[in-house]
């Protein structure tokens, strides 16, 4: 799937990055007016991709090597509460991050605010949690015409039937109980990204 690149957003954290400047300076050029951004609901600054690429040229900057090249790799966003199920998905795709980039949250709240930042093609995505459940974060991404491509597969170590249907009626692509079948859950994700 080919995003449009004029709709992609960065925060100030990655813009700095790809400038090699203090996330401060970033902050100063947007508040004096040379850098164009808008604030989000939650206070967060957001900088359109080509704005950035359009600045670093019109102020003779140098980009950091690859900065615009287009990225290639699938990048898989892990949503859990519990450490060790984070952990054992990201090994299993160690031996492949030439091909996919594994980003972790371990709340509902942050799961919303770094698939706004990393744009994930796929989430892995505990139903239970402590501060927003899974459903809510699901319909969020399912609700959101920007993030409605996005596929998510939900995980639970409390399933019953109720939360099946609830989750697929959420559009999960995919449901998986607890403890995970490993082999099982990467060709899925593997399925859904190809």
């Amino acid at each position: 799937m080919n995003k449009n690149k004029k709709n992609e957003f960065i925060s100030t954290s990655e813009a700095s990055r790809l400038c090699g400047v203090a996330r401060t300076t970033i902050s100063k050029w947007i508040d004096e007016g040379l850098l164009k951004a808008f604030v989000t609901p939650g206070g967060h600054r957001k900088i359109e991709k080509e704005d950035l690429k359009d600045f670093i040229e019109r102020h003779g900057l140098v980009p950091r090597a690859g900065t615009f090249e287009e990225e290639t790799r699938k990048k898989i966003l892990v949503v859990d509460d519990n450490p060790n199920d984070i952990r054992l998905i990201q090994a299993a795709f160690l031996a492949a991050q030439d091909k996919y980039e594994v980003h972790t949250a371990t709340g509902g709240f942050e799961a919303i605010y770094k698939i706004g930042e990393i744009k994930p093609d796929l989430v892995v995505l505990d139903i239970v949690m402590p501060d927003m459940d899974g459903f809510s974060v699901c319909k969020n991404i399912k609700g959101n015409p920007i993030t409605r491509g996005v596929k998510v597969i939900a995980v639970t170590a409390y399933p019953d039937k109720e939360k099946r249907e609830k989750a697929l009626s959420c559009g999960v692509e995919a449901f998986f109980t607890k403890p995970l079948d490993l082999e099982s859950l990467i060709k899925k994700i593997l399925s859904l990204l190809e």
